[in-house]
């Protein structure tokens, strides 16, 4: 029933993507106002809310593996790990970026295969899966994508390159990720079959061509917390309602207690937007808003892969 649930949400956010194509279609564009609000609202429900779980993840995890848990130690690696990227961004912007690119491909790679196996060829289909994606989303909107980049790397003349050079070949890079991940995913299906259903598949192919076709924001939006974030909740759940976690007994009790760790990290995201922009670089909301998403990113990246990897392996 729960599954269903899951499922049921990412549907309607599918029909909501429609619905928000359909008004550009008409409209020819979709206002500035509501592309923020729709994005606001979707981060703000479900794309932060999916990694504010992590520390009774990690509690659950230790408990039922019959390891001692220190909420204190996890707080104190977690902050340390968000305090070293953020200063990563501000010293080394360019570096910053390819690992979000590279952790994010993972990321959303290892959650839409959540269920195949543990090995090199998995996971290998895993990251070109994950980087299919992302090419996906960021190469169909690359003017607004190459705007974003150049003001996050303060115009890095690197990154001027690699734009250029995208601009001309990102194509044919991608043509070759689908080849490279349909051919890998297929043998490594021969060798570990997994189970993945007609419908999981047309709702995520529905919602990457819809996200082709809105601006970045609201497709970021709409893959991001419309289909990513409820889905990591629909594994989260699983894990915690087997585990009897009493906070698991129903999805929406369950997204309830994400609440206070999620508005800690606005008031994150208020203090590093401060921060930043005391650093006397030119304050730019939408930089802002993906350095942020990617330094909590980072901590809980780890949280989600030793998650996944312990299902797979049951």
């Amino acid at each position: 029933m729960a599954k269903n649930n899951f499922s049921r949400i990412t549907w309607i956010n599918a029909l909501i993507g429609l619905i928000l194509f359909a008004w550009q279609q008409y409209n020819g564009e979709i206002p500035t106002k509501i592309q923020l609000l729709y994005f606001a609202i979707m981060i703000g429900a479900t794309g932060i809310p999916h990694g504010a779980l992590d520390h009774i993840i990690a509690k659950t995890s230790a408990i039922s593996n019959g390891q001692r848990f220190s909420i204190q130690q996890f707080l104190g690696r977690y902050v340390l790990a968000i305090l070293l990227y953020s200063a990563s961004w501000i010293f080394f912007p360019g570096i910053s970026l390819i690992i979000f690119l590279l952790i994010s491909a993972w990321h959303f790679g290892e959650t839409d295969l959540s269920n195949a196996v543990d090995t090199r060829a998995w996971n290998l289909s895993r990251m070109l899966w994950g980087s299919l994606v992302l090419m996906l989303i960021l190469l169909s909107h690359f003017e607004e994508t190459a705007s974003v980049v150049l003001r996050i790397t303060q115009g890095s003349e690197i990154a001027q390159k690699t734009l250029e050079h995208l601009k001309i070949n990102g194509i044919y890079y991608f043509s070759g990720v689908v080849c490279l991940f349909f051919a890998i995913a297929a043998i490594s299906n021969h060798k570990n079959k997994i189970s993945i259903s007609y419908l999981y598949i047309i709702n995520l192919v529905a919602i990457l061509m819809l996200c082709s076709q809105l601006p970045l924001l609201p497709a970021f939006a709409l893959y991001f917390g419309g289909w990513h974030a409820i889905r990591s909740f629909e594994i989260i759940f699983k894990f915690l309602h087997e585990a009897k976690e009493e906070m698991a007994s129903k999805p929406l009790t369950l997204w309830k207690n994400a609440l206070p760790m999620t508005f800690l990290a606005a008031f994150g995201f208020i203090f590093m937007a401060y921060i930043w922009n005391g650093t006397g670089l030119k304050m730019d909301p939408l930089p802002a808003i993906f350095i942020f998403l990617s330094i909590i990113t980072l901590p809980h990246l780890d949280v989600m892969d030793k998650l996944i990897n312990r299902q797979s392996k049951q």
